[in-house]
């Protein structure tokens, strides 16, 4: 196959005769598209879940689960017996209820929670999107929507970036549904509060979702003359009983730990990164141009087609429905977009919730050239080719992501190895101590209770043996005058030493 013009691409080759291509001829049929669906996140979400180690903040989270779990404390997150209000408690509890049937966290039910995330938002999307636009532009939808970088990384992991997702993408949806009765009658107020307690989810499980609601819904509501629905009877009473629910869980881990603890952590990690000049780093300027070819680049090839949306005269190729859909996914992208290059912190994982609108905007491109209402975007590539030829790669490179990425990136740090090893060093009725490690890789393979500590001062003097595990530096500076016998050393999951001791009673 020397050239295109010689012969057929090889985006034909996969998809010619109605192979791939039957994904779209079978749209007609709701239970063929769900059923196509549901194969889609069994291969992308669930191949492979509990396979490999956890990899760096996974381990983080599963430890904050492990823990309270062991503790039966659902209320406030804690790492080695501290409260770490870094993130609300969400994902954590949600790990725990997946690993209640297993009797402890593992790698399966620890991923398990983002799997199911990322399956129920490919779900919804499909619904919104039938129901504004027919099967076949659902389909195309669900099938775009999770074939992106992030989404191959996140959405089969213990991290919390698909469970926001998912709370983001339902908030926006059953809120756009909300909106489609001009009159705002009682009927909705359903909506409005399904949309609201997602916003509280998403509260409960990163801080951020307020933005993304109403970064969305405020100019959507501006752009289509609607505003004073914010002031409705139905928003408002739902956004009261959603910010009661968030309130109350803030309220009771203030209680319980003390207002300076929650918000100094609180604090800490929000305004650093939002806040301009908070920080100790300096604002990054260079950052603010770059971070929306960042996105772009992140969401490749499906932006290349989202960017066809912002032509002009686009939204006259649509009926009122689609063009009020349009207005909502271009409300749901561009102002994120802005507003996420503008902060402090550039990365974009922050701004994942943002990349079903623009899945979204591609699906509207995509559709338009599979109807005729555009021109053809690609010589001698049908729509269904290249839907079905991206559908292709994107599960061979979730193959090569299971069975060569995953294992690859843990080779050298081996947690589970180095957890074991500490288990067997220290006896099964002692309680381990730390201080400034930061490695919880190791620590959640060890698997037992361990404690964290100011300094080794504060070891507790008794009749028993007591067992701790110190950085290089920190057992450089240990008291001479309180002996300590070195058990092991070993490397942590970045290369550093690591002291096992043993500190004799007294």
């Amino acid at each position: 196959m020397s050239t295109v013009s010689s012969s057929p691409t090889w985006f034909s080759a996969v998809t010619r005769r109605g192979h791939l291509a039957v994904l779209v001829r079978g749209a007609d049929s709701s239970l063929f598209c769900v059923s196509v669906l549901v194969l889609l996140c069994l291969g992308l979400f669930f191949y492979g879940l509990g396979g490999p180690e956890l990899w760096r903040t996974e381990s983080l989270r599963a430890r904050i689960a492990q823990e309270m779990l062991a503790s039966g404390d659902w209320l406030v997150p804690r790492l080695y017996g501290e409260p770490l209000f870094t993130k609300p408690p969400g994902m954590y509890v949600a790990v725990v209820l997946c690993s209640l049937p297993f009797g402890a966290v593992n790698e399966f039910s620890a991923r398990l929670p983002s799997a199911l995330a990322a399956s129920a938002s490919v779900l919804l999307f499909y619904w919104y999107f039938r129901r504004q636009l027919g099967r076949t532009a659902g389909l195309a939808a669900a099938l775009i929507l999770p074939m992106s970088p992030l989404w191959l990384d996140k959405a089969p992991s213990a991290e919390i970036d698909a469970l926001q997702v998912f709370w983001v993408l339902a908030s926006i949806l059953f809120f756009l549904r909300a909106t489609e009765d001009e009159t705002q009658g009682a009927g909705v107020f359903r909506w409005w509060l399904a949309a609201l307690l997602c916003v509280a989810g998403g509260v409960l499980t990163k801080w951020t979702a307020p933005e993304f609601f109403y970064g969305t819904a405020i100019p959507f509501l501006w752009w289509r003359g609607r505003l004073r629905w914010l002031l409705s009877r139905q928003h408002l009473v739902s956004a009261a009983l959603a910010a009661a629910l968030c309130l109350g869980w803030v309220a009771a881990a203030v209680w319980r730990e003390g207002w300076h603890t929650f918000w100094d952590t609180f604090e800490r990690e929000a305004f650093s990164r939002l806040v301009p000049g908070y920080s100790e780093r300096p604002y990054p300027f260079l950052g603010v141009p770059l971070h929306p070819f960042k996105l772009l680049a992140t969401t490749l090839p499906w932006s290349l087609l989202a960017l066809v949306a912002l032509r002009p005269g686009f939204s006259r190729l649509w009926d009122e429905r689609g063009r009020r859909l349009l207005q909502a996914l271009h409300c749901w992208t561009w102002p994120q977009v802005v507003f996420w290059s503008l902060i402090t912190e550039h990365t974009p994982r922050h701004s994942f919730p943002l990349f079903p609108g623009l899945a979204g905007l591609a699906a509207m491109v995509w559709y338009a050239w599979h109807t005729g209402r555009l021109p053809a975007l690609l010589p001698r590539v049908r729509p269904a080719q290249l839907l079905g030829g991206c559908l292709v790669i994107w599960m061979v490179m979730k193959l090569a992501f299971v069975h060569h990425l995953m294992p690859a990136r843990n080779a050298s740090r081996q947690p589970r190895a180095k957890g074991a090893l500490l288990a067997a060093l220290v006896p099964e009725s002692a309680r381990l101590y730390l201080f400034r490690l930061k490695d919880e890789g190791i620590l959640f393979y060890y698997g037992r209770p361990a404690q964290r500590l100011a300094s080794p001062a504060q070891l507790p003097a008794g009749g028993e043996p007591l067992y701790s595990i110190l950085r290089l530096a920190e057992w450089d500076a240990w008291d001479p005058g309180r002996p300590a016998e070195v058990l092991q050393r070993f490397p942590d999951e970045q290369g550093d030493p690591l002291v096992v001791i043993r500190v004799p009673p007294g």
